[in-house]
């Protein structure tokens, strides 16, 4: 495969047991579907409060980056698939692009230990987070879970009705 950005060849690379490829030239890198998330679930690296919080601040400043315009990229897959760009986290500043037909992630050079950082904080913040709006959450998931299973209930209940119909105009 090619880089999207400077054209130099991917090469295969270990991290963290997930292999990734990377581009010799922009040091830019490839994470095929699923890998992205492997790769901050399970990371090895641990990075200090300092580093997460110098990527906690820039999020900050720059969470609206997603609406700038951003270069296109094709797709290093799929070779002739434009990217789309999204914000990871939606307010991280963190712009990747996604190739929306194989599923992978182009992520410039740094981006992923970027990315990590920012999980690390989030995952540092979470029995906090949880605390705090724990009880909302779960009121949420209740309201949520009671109108799935009221909509399940209306088509069970349609289907079951189109039954009875068809079977009693026979």
């Amino acid at each position: 495969m090619k880089c999207p950005r400077c054209s130099s060849i991917l090469n295969p690379v270990d991290d963290d047991g997930v292999q990734i490829e990377v581009c010799a030239g922009c040091k830019g890198e490839w994470l095929s579907a699923g890998e992205l998330q492997q790769l901050v679930e399970h990371h090895e690296e641990v990075f200090t409060p300092e580093e997460i919080a110098s990527v906690d601040a820039v999020s900050k400043v720059m969470f609206t980056a997603e609406n700038c315009d951003h270069d296109e990229l094709n797709c290093p897959q799929c070779e002739t698939v434009l990217m789309e760009h999204f914000n990871y986290g939606d307010t991280s500043g963190i712009i990747l692009h996604k190739c929306l037909e194989c599923g992978g992630i182009w992520m410039d050079k740094d981006q992923l230990k970027k990315v990590e950082m920012l999980v690390d904080g989030w995952k540092e913040c979470l029995n906090q987070d949880v605390d705090k709006y724990g009880l909302i959450l779960r009121k949420i998931e209740l309201k949520e879970q009671e109108e799935l299973d009221k909509a399940v209930s209306i088509s069970r209940f349609g289907f079951v009705n189109a039954i009875l119909r068809r079977f009693c105009e026979e």
